[in-house]
């Protein structure tokens, strides 16, 4: 169980290289994928993308948080189909988003969170786009932030495997 921690938290930091700001954390089976709100979301038409890798196995669920502002018309959307290795369920959110100021101030942070749990093995490819719904630059470009997450799904161990739970 330990050593299963361990892996983990390398995981993790191993997450913090690649995606700059973003943090990843596994804990009770849900593997959390955050990437906060930035500064300038909204005031550049040009589109940043982030990415963001993890691992997780066959029966643990996926908590992919993205930051953004209250009040500016942005809001985070799944773009494409959930990856056939992935699956949507009642019990994950799918897109709710919640404040996360402490002030309680109008206008401030907010969190967008999506879930779904692993049903088989293989690599997810996700693909989260920032935008105001309604808008288009010339281009036909509508994300003013993109974030990749590339989860890779394991088998889950055997009951008598060493890294069985």
């Amino acid at each position: 169980m330990l050593t299963r921690a361990l892996v983990l938290a390398s995981l993790g930091l191993g997450a913090l290289g690649l995606a700059g700001c973003a943090t990843q954390r596994s804990a009770g089976g849900i593997l959390v994928i955050e990437v906060p709100a930035e500064s300038g979301d909204g005031s550049s038409r040009a589109a940043a993308t982030k990415e963001v890798r993890g691992r997780m196995t066959v029966g643990e669920r996926l908590e992919v948080r993205l930051g953004a502002y209250a009040g500016t018309g942005y809001s985070w959307t799944l773009s494409g189909p959930v990856p056939a290795v992935m699956q949507v369920t009642g019990a994950d959110p799918a897109g709710a988003v919640a404040s996360t100021a402490t002030d309680g101030r109008v206008g401030g942070p907010t969190m967008t969170t999506f879930g779904m749990t692993a049903v088989g093995q293989g690599e997810a490819r996700m693909r989260y786009e920032l935008a105001r719904p309604w808008e288009r630059t010339p281009d036909g470009a509508r994300a003013v932030r993109t974030v990749e997450v590339v989860v890779d799904v394991r088998r889950a161990p055997e009951p008598d495997e060493p890294d069985a739970k």
